[in-house]
């Protein structure tokens, strides 16, 4: 084998040009040889240094024919693999650097296409990289206008941007221009054979550099935007829309600084997306695609954020920077909208299936231009949301269900983005990518709650299209079935969010809020546009049943979540006189506008659904049986007893025999369901605790026996009994000794006190004598758990009792307000003063003096607490020992208490503290105490200002919520839970939340005589008149400052009433009554 290619080089190195051809053409078999037998190419590979030098000087050869077979021999040597692989530097460089001469200097054709299948490596090109461009650049506009020459030349810039792409690119402004001109050329080959070369380097020239742009400018203004108008006029229209499509992609983003050539070249696709040749309107969609690649250079959208600056120069710079971002987000606004104009024009036309689905690629290829940034509402607005009603402007039919799917699929992709991980959880397997845009991938990221409303209004549009008389079952059916699907997407991303603790309690709101809208819109709106519709109906019940489901009574049962419910059936229903029917305990009183829970929100719309199937005798045994399955979730769910309370108040409003089958639909879950509910269960959670007589406050003040009864209480430790008020008289003193030294105390500029000042000897006698009152109260029968009965005596214990904690709370308050330096030995201070509390507290049994307790002292106490951090560590302890005693107080009081909204009110502003107190000391008792007391009752309302608090720490796990309430205790007997106040009184926060203020509480248990002060003028006793005296006199002490007397009791004023024609009915509040009184005295 070596003997004849040794044979060979010497024919090729003969002078004789005979010999030459002969070696050459003998060279040519053995290399189409050695392709099939291995050993012959070894032999080319081991021979290739030699033959090679011979080989590149007769590629310049005179004669054509020995020119043309050396370069056949040299394409194949610099091809194969195995040979390249043998060549050393020195030979390749010699080998492209005779290629590039010959052909730039000979006029010789097929020089060029040896660079085209050249394999030699990436660093030898470098090396002769722009004498190789030259080369290229000349063949494509070579002097004796050969075509195929041109075309080699395209085929050696497509092997070169493969091999060199950077290189390439920065410097397509050499060697582009001749391609993209032949775009505009009437010779199909040439024209055919550049497109083909700029699809295959689209990556390289696309996005284009800038020079590229600046040549293309250029060349637009001289000739390029002319020869466009010149084939348009000539019929040529689909050329020239495609080589606009080209034009428009190497502007780039160069193209928005050259606006009146843009709009010159816009000029172009005006013309032809109106023009009635179809495929003339496909074209058009297709070079579109190019101003999408111009316009939408960037992947992603980034929206600068800007961080506070710490110096002036600094916050300039950013200020510049986010004008310069407002400025570029305007201009891309601008260019979205440019983009989408055409497309929502055709989409929105009568147009050819083929023009529609040609539209819809170019669209969808702008979705996934736009990467992420889809994702932003705002181009949510402009992008997805007008072709998505453009498709679902037509209802389904056979010709346009096609356009629906894909309309379909895509909002499935993009909502169930969010859930992707509870879906394959739960179905076990992903939601399907066989959507016909995948070959431009759209990249969705999971939505939050502000695009919740942009796809609740989708499925709307579904539903509403769908339900038209025109479309067939099987369209509406399906339609159904994906927008039912769409729904519970959306419902499993909803939860996501609502149970994350990232997500605060108004976005929840806000959240809850869009999806009762919607489904009242669904269920009161559709039924009403075409009233013999039943599949609108079974949908909406699905819809019922699906967000009942997902989002569960644990979220659409919290007592924190409240909606109006401004159903138009619960309006019509209330104009109804069913009066007669809401009499009867069990019965829910829920009336238009009431606040109630999103649950009873939605069952009010089961019902409403219900009762307009029932009255078009529409009621299939699908359909039934879908009622029953979503009555059993409601009674198998928590509450069940509440929640059956509220169904048969909405069914209390259809008595008519037409709705008997609710009625026993209804019945037969709750009773297979529900076995253990009774009559006797309700009537127990119903039952009202007794009211305790009206109490008169015992004012006589005893000033001349103070001295004698200090002295006698200090020496021999004087003992209260209920025989005597002697405790409550005292205490009373003390007080009014306090009062006239409030000026003295409080006038001073200096807030503190020294040992030397005489007003603080009378704080330091009055302390002493409040912890020995204090110790003999709570081991004398007064508050024994045996020795108290239900006679006249025990409102003499109340008043004791009540009269030396109103001492006590004073006390408190000229604590909180002065700091005492240096006091005299046997100070009380906050820390004796606060374990003197607790265990007096502690000895406390009886139901009205815990409260009683805790109604006078809760203001001061409040102060304490929120100033614990200015306290010692033992102050603080013995904080926090009152604090629990309070607690446990609460606990074991007889009778027991009732942990309702009533009393909840009456202390919301402590609650509000300690319950998120910032010392744990103070929180976790008080959560656990809530954790047993009201978290295992049902709430009616919670004071508006405890719902952040309880939805904080109800989310964290802390807090434990009756999950739903029972609106029937609101309407109807909310009255009972008053009894865990005093009577006649009524404690509420003031602005700064900190104090109190005593107001009257109507008796509504009672029916009161009518007040009548025409006839007779009230005379008043002297307790009411210092009552009076208090009010005129101490307005500061109602202003804010602590509590005072607001209101006089209903006992201070039920003598001298006459008879009146005017009802107690009439008479809404306490402010009304003073009133009265005050003109009647």
């Amino acid at each position: 084998m070596s003997e004849e290619i040794h044979e060979i080089h010497n024919l090729i190195s003969s002078d004789d040009n005979s010999n030459k051809c002969s070696g050459y053409s003998t060279l040519l078999q053995f290399q189409h040889h050695s392709c099939l037998n291995p050993s012959s190419l070894q032999s080319l590979a081991q021979s290739s240094k030699t033959t090679i030098s011979s080989i590149l000087s007769d590629i310049s050869h005179d004669d054509e024919e020995i020119a043309a077979q050396a370069l056949k021999c040299l394409g194949f040597m610099i091809y194969h693999p195995s040979i390249v692989s043998t060549l050393e530097v020195d030979d390749a460089n010699l080998v492209l650097g005779s290629l590039a001469k010959l052909i730039t200097t000979t006029k010789l054709r097929a020089r060029v296409w040896c660079l085209s299948v050249q394999q030699l490596g990436a660093s030898f090109i470098v090396t002769h990289f722009h004498s190789l461009l030259r080369a290229i650049v000349h063949a494509l506009d070579n002097p004796m206008g050969s075509l195929s020459t041109t075309f080699e030349a395209t085929q050696a810039i497509m092997k070169l941007s493969g091999q060199l792409s950077e290189q390439m690119r920065d410097s397509s402004h050499i060697w582009a221009p001749p391609i993209y001109r032949r775009l505009l050329s009437t010779d199909k080959r040439e024209k055919d054979s550049s497109e083909r070369c700029l699809l295959k380097i689209r990556s390289t020239v696309i996005p284009p550099s800038l020079d590229l742009s600046k040549v293309l400018v250029k060349d637009m203004k001289i000739k390029l935007l002319n020869g466009m108008k010149d084939l348009l006029d000539n019929g040529m229209k689909i050329q020239a829309i495609r080589a606009w499509g080209w034009f428009v992609r190497m502007l780039g983003s160069h193209a928005l600084k050259n606006r009146h050539l843009v709009n010159d070249m816009l000029k172009i696709p005006e013309r032809t997306f109106t023009d009635l040749d179809p495929q003339v309107q496909i074209a058009t969609q297709v070079a579109w695609e190019g101003l999408i690649d111009a316009l939408v250079p960037h992947p992603t959208l980034v929206s600068e954020k800007n961080t506070p600056a710490e110096d002036n120069s600094l916050q300039k710079q950013h200020s510049c920077e986010r004008s310069n971002s407002d400025g570029q987000a305007n201009g891309f606004s601008k260019s979205i909208k440019l983009i989408m104009t055409p497309l929502i024009g055709i989409m929105s036309s009568k147009c050819d299936i083929s023009v529609h689905s040609s539209c819809l690629n170019t669209w969808c290829y702008l979705l996934h231009k736009l990467d992420t940034s889809i994702n932003e509402l705002s181009l949510i607005k402009m992008v997805l949301e007008p072709i998505l009603k453009a498709i679902f402007q037509n209802r389904p039919d056979s010709k346009t269900i096609w356009l629906w799917n894909l309309g379909l699929d895509l909002l499935s992709d993009s909502i169930s983005q969010k859930c992707r991980d509870v879906i394959y959880t739960e179905i076990g397997h992903s939601v399907s990518d066989k959507c016909s845009w995948k070959q431009h991938p759209i990249r969705w990221l999971p939505w939050d709650i502000s695009q919740l409303d942009f796809y609740l209004s989708m499925i709307f549009v579904l539903i509403r299209q769908a339900s038209g008389t025109t479309v067939t079952c099987d369209h509406r059916s399906h339609v159904y079935d994906a927008a039912l699907k769409l729904f519970i997407y959306i419902l499993k991303g909803v939860k996501l969010d609502v149970e994350s603790a990232s997500t605060n309690y108004d976005s929840i709101m806000q959240c809850l809020k869009s999806l009762l809208t919607f489904m009242k819109k669904l269920c009161e709106d559709l039924p009403s546009d075409d009233n013999e519709n039943y599949d609108v109906c079974c949908i909406s019940i699905q819809f019922i049943g699906a967000i009942t489901k997902e989002l569960g009574p644990s979220i659409l049962g919290s007592p924190l979540y409240k909606f109006s419910l401004d159903l138009k059936y619960m309006n019509d229903t209330q104009s109804f006189d069913h009066n007669k029917h809401l009499k009867f305990l069990s019965v829910n009183c829920i009336s238009y506008m009431d606040n109630v829970s999103p649950l009873v929100y939605l069952i009010a719309l089961y019902f409403h659904v219900m009762v307009h199937l029932t009255t078009k005798s529409h009621q299939s045994e699908c359909v039934s049986q879908g009622i029953c399955e979503y009555f059993k979730f409601i009674f198998s769910a928590s509450d069940p007893l509440e929640n059956l309370v509220t169904c048969i108040g909405f069914l209390y409003k259809h008595v008519q025999p037409i709705y008997l089958n609710m009625w026993i639909t209804v019945a037969q879950v709750a009773l297979h369901e529900v076995p253990k509910l009774t009559l006797s269960n309700t009537s127990a959670s119903l039952e009202k605790y007794p009211v305790s007589p009206e109490r008169k406050l015992r004012l006589e003040l005893v000033v001349q026996t103070w001295k004698s009864l200090y002295g006698s209480l200090s020496a021999s430790g004087f003992g209260c009994s209920t025989a005597t008020n002697f405790s409550g008289d005292l205490c009373t003193l003390i007080s009014r000794c306090l009062d006239e030294n409030a000026g003295l105390l409080e006038s001073g500029t200096d807030f503190k006190l020294t040992g030397n000042d005489i007003d603080l000897g009378v704080l330091h006698l009055s302390g002493n004598f409040l912890i020995c009152i204090l110790e003999q109260i709570q081991s004398s029968e007064l508050v024994s758990e045996t020795g108290r009965s239900r006679s006249d005596c025990d409102s003499k214990v109340l008043c004791s009792i009540k009269n030396c904690l109103k001492f006590a709370s004073k006390y408190m308050n000229l604590l909180r307000i002065k700091m005492v330096a240096d006091p005299l030995p046997g100070f009380v201070g906050t820390t004796r003063l606060s374990s003197a509390l607790a265990c007096f507290i502690s000895f406390l049994h009886w139901k009205q003096d815990i409260l009683l307790f805790l109604e006078v002292v809760s203001c001061p106490l409040l102060q304490w607490l929120s100033n614990m951090g200015m306290q010692d560590e033992k102050t603080n302890d013995q904080l926090q020992h009152l604090w629990t005693e309070i607690l446990s107080s609460l606990r074991r009081s007889q009778p027991p208490m009732n942990f309702g909204s009533a009393f909840l009110r009456l202390h919301e502003p402590l609650f509000e503290k300690t319950l998120d107190h910032p010392y744990p000391s103070i929180s976790e008792p008080t959560i656990n105490f809530w954790n047993s007391t009201f978290g295992q009752q049902i709430i009616l309302d919670f004071p508006p200002s405890l719902l952040y608090v309880l939805d904080k720490l109800s989310r964290n796990g802390k807090l434990k919520l009756q999950k739903r309430s029972l609106p029937s205790l609101e309407k109807c007997h909310s009255h009972g839970e008053v009894n865990d106040t005093l009577e006649g009184y009524r404690v509420t926060a003031k602005h700064n939340r900190t104090s109190k203020r005593v107001e009257l509480v109507l008796d509504t248990q009672k029916e009161a005589p009518p007040l009548s002060f025409k006839k007779k003028r009230l005379e008043l006793t002297e307790h009411q008149k210092e009552v009076k005296r208090a009010q005129q006199g101490k307005e500061r002490d109602t202003g804010g400052h602590g509590p005072g007397i607001r209101t006089y009791t209903n006992a201070d004023f039920s003598q001298g009433l006459d008879d009146s024609q005017e009802s107690q009915e009439d008479i809404r509040d306490s402010e009304a009554i003073l009133q009265m009184l005050r003109k009647a005295i």
